[in-house]
């Protein structure tokens, strides 16, 4: 364990050397000084940890603890950027992470998975996997287009991608200014020397493996009590109702949609972070009274 920075909050910032198959990856804790909730943050595409450097202290100092582990090939974890493993390698690491944050936290602290972006589809995917058998609270899906390629690709171009081992680059189309309007943070991305931008075809035939992981009509049941879908009054990137759709049927119509006040894609980057970080922070203390209810 690597204590990197401490901030003036209520918050012990460090980098975890977390070790997952056959690699070590990145695991970015921000910890506040007692520990009452956990918020396990899965990041989207292009971003990583590094991302959530204002958000990790604003939680902290709601007593909430928040883990992000930098995938293979993203932020400061090992991997081709833009290489994404196969599905098993992906879902592995993840169980292994939020197995070893409840570990930290204990079986009493409530904790929370919030998936942001593709974030959401790596997290739907972890909670219909067979091999996570974690405790989590609460699932939290942010902008996220959950089945995006099934709703967008035909089955013949599925049926395509699935079977494409090619390292042909694909350019995802991401702008700064569709995920915030303030120019610091656009100034941020464009200029981000972490971001991943372009993933390889077969990267992208293992993105829609995941997605059938979660669609498949036999898939595993996610055992999340609690689950809500948040976002801005629209989205650029996302198509809302497309994903609602998607996320009722993943939940069987036992989740929440709530929707803040911006048409940007990346909530944290807008002028609706804080109440994004104080709305997730009071819902993932929540379950632990209704734990005990």
């Amino acid at each position: 364990m690597i204590e990197t920075l401490r901030p003036p909050q209520n918050t012990r910032r460090e980098i975890i050397d977390l070790p997952c198959g056959d690699a070590r990856l990145a695991m970015h804790v921000w910890r506040p000084e007692q520990i009452k909730g956990a918020v396990f943050y899965f990041h989207g595409l292009q971003s990583h940890a590094g991302w959530l450097w204002e958000v990790g202290p604003q939680f902290a100092d709601n007593d909430i603890a928040l883990f992000v582990l930098d995938r293979r090939g993203s932020g400061i974890s090992p991997g081709t950027p833009g290489e994404i493993p196969d599905a098993d390698t992906v879902l592995g690491d993840y169980a292994r992470a939020v197995a070893f944050v409840r570990e930290m936290i204990g079986d009493d602290v409530p904790l929370s998975l919030f998936g942001h972006c593709l974030g959401g589809s790596f997290m739907a995917a972890l909670m219909c996997h067979e091999g996570f058998t974690t405790s989590y609270d609460a699932a939290v899906f942010c902008s996220a287009w959950l089945g995006r390629m099934h709703a967008t690709l035909t089955p013949e171009a599925r049926a395509a991608l699935a079977a494409d081992g090619s390292a042909e680059p694909w350019d995802a189309g991401l702008r700064a200014a569709d995920f915030t309007d303030e120019v610091k943070y656009q100034h941020f991305i464009d200029h981000d020397d972490l971001a991943v931008r372009q993933l390889t075809r077969r990267s992208r035939a293992v993105l829609l493996d995941l997605e059938r992981r979660y669609l498949a009509p036999g898939r595993v049941r996610p055992q999340a009590p609690a689950a809500t879908f948040v976002s801005g009054m629209t989205d650029p990137v996302v198509d809302l109702d497309a994903a609602h759709s998607v996320f009722q049927d993943l939940v069987a119509g036992r989740g929440a949609i709530m929707k803040f006040p911006t048409d940007k894609h990346y909530l944290f980057y807008t002028d609706v972070s804080g109440d994004l970080v104080d709305w997730t922070s009071t819902y993932t203390l929540l379950q632990g009274l209704n734990r005990g209810a």
